[in-house]
């Protein structure tokens, strides 16, 4: 089968479509932009093109894949149209391929769903599973980065940003939270948006673990974790730099001590809720929490990208995008950090989200030293009445030291970094790109 894809350099586009390779299909596509996986994709046989036209899909294609972003407008969902070829959404896809991988587990939520994803994946694999595993992040467990082939069952991050979401039929399901993100595609309607989460729940075969704080999901777990509270409850930590020892209490009162070589409390919860789930369904708590031991963080989730030990400066990339993410990373920079100067340099993303959150922005940013916002990263968005100018109006008003950045390109080839400083490079769009050549600039200068 001749499977082409719109958007194919997307994380979760192109987990797809390796799964679709692997299974023997001929996959091609096409994304807007070159990307880190889109060059993966080309460099293991897939023909995948940068740009949208209507020549690139193929005359003998069978079925077309899509991204959310991509309208009918697009030339190449037109040219499907003018094939008479069947053109499936990517959620859509994913949910019928998901069953066909059962025995499943589904790791949604708005925040810590990836590196939670991730977690379980790594613990099942010492273990000795081999499961397929789809990840919404890169991760050096995964042989594909965001894709693994499997021998039986799925670990895989499930999408919660459109209604979609509450279709997939799943074994056992983790929701990590659910903060009302992406409602404007639930209508702008939390009621909307929290009936999705009760109707996946429906489908749901075996246990759902939820986070018992959490305002709109922690009532609707078999199980919960929580902070004080819950089946799995959350006792205390202690950080030690780079790594932490936390403590829990079991469903049983027996208490656990939980070493983890990433940092920050939200990295606590995700171990938890790993713990919750895999020992819930039959896999002994204490192996669980041995082999969490090693985990490592998934890319882009407090990645420290530089580092210069002399001038005691260290670059870190973070996807932190919604501003309780802002808030756990900066907190942990200062944890891991807590003698030098903090530096963020925020790119906003999407142009709803920031006017839905603008006023909690600041707020999270506040925990920065210094703080510099730059332009609004659509993700194919229209630009809204809203700016990222408004972010920095409301941390100037809070006293803080905050600018407002025109173009990421000549700030990163001319600001200059104090010793003994960390430069945070956080958001979900291309920021990473201009951190890696602020990066290349550093090193550049110390050769």
């Amino acid at each position: 089968m001749k499977e082409y894809f719109i958007g194919i350099g997307g994380i979760g586009m192109s987990a797809l479509a390796l799964h679709e390779h692997f299974k023997g299909n001929e996959v091609c596509g096409s994304n807007l932009e070159e990307n880190e996986r889109a060059r993966y994709l080309r460099n293991i046989g897939l023909k995948v093109r940068v740009g949208h036209s209507y020549e690139n899909v193929p005359d003998d294609v069978d079925l077309v894949v899509k991204t959310r972003a991509v309208n009918d407008s697009n030339p190449e969902i037109l040219r499907a149209k003018d094939l008479n070829v069947e053109i499936l959404e990517r959620n859509d896809m994913m949910i019928e391929e998901v069953h066909k991988l059962h025995p499943s587990i589904g790791v949604t939520g708005t925040d810590g769903k990836t590196t939670t994803t991730a977690m379980i994946y790594h613990v099942l694999k010492k273990m000795g599973e081999r499961p397929y595993g789809f990840l919404g992040g890169i991760h050096k467990k995964f042989e594909h980065g965001n894709y693994s082939k499997g021998e039986k069952g799925v670990v895989f991050e499930l999408d919660e940003s459109t209604p979609v979401f509450s279709k997939y039929r799943v074994t056992h399901l983790v929701i990590t939270n659910s903060r009302g993100d992406h409602l404007e595609n639930f209508k702008n309607d939390i009621r909307y948006y929290i009936k999705s989460f009760i109707d996946l729940v429906k489908n749901v075969e075996g246990i759902t673990v939820t986070f018992i704080d959490d305002e709109f999901s922690g009532e609707l777990g078999d199980v919960t974790f929580g902070i004080g509270r819950g089946d799995f409850s959350f006792v205390e930590r202690r950080a030690n730099g780079k790594s932490q020892i936390f403590t829990f209490k079991d469903p049983e009162g027996k208490y656990h001590d939980v070493t983890l070589s990433v940092p920050g409390f939200h990295n606590c919860l995700d171990a938890l809720a790993t713990i919750a789930l895999l020992s819930t369904i039959g896999y002994p708590v204490d192996a669980v929490i041995e082999s969490l031991s090693d985990f490592v963080g998934v890319s882009r989730r407090f990645t420290i990208s530089f580092k210069d030990e002399e001038r005691e400066l260290y670059i870190i990339d973070d996807y932190a995008h919604t501003p309780e993410e802002v808030k756990n990373l900066l907190l942990t920079v200062r944890e891991v950090f807590p003698d030098k100067k903090v530096v963020a340099v925020f790119q906003p993303h999407r142009y709803t989200r920031t006017l839905r959150e603008n006023g909690r922005f600041p707020a999270a940013l506040e925990f920065a030293d210094e703080i510099f916002v730059t332009k609004i990263y659509g993700a194919y968005e229209k630009g809204i009445r809203v700016s990222a100018k408004d972010i920095v109006k409301g941390l100037e008003k809070n006293g803080k030291n905050a600018k407002f950045v025109e173009n990421l390109a000549d700030f990163v080839h001319t600001y200059v970094p104090e010793n003994n400083s960390v430069v945070v490079f956080i958001g979900a769009g291309d920021i990473i790109n201009y951190s890696a050549q602020f990066v290349n600039r550093l090193r550049e200068a110390i050769v």
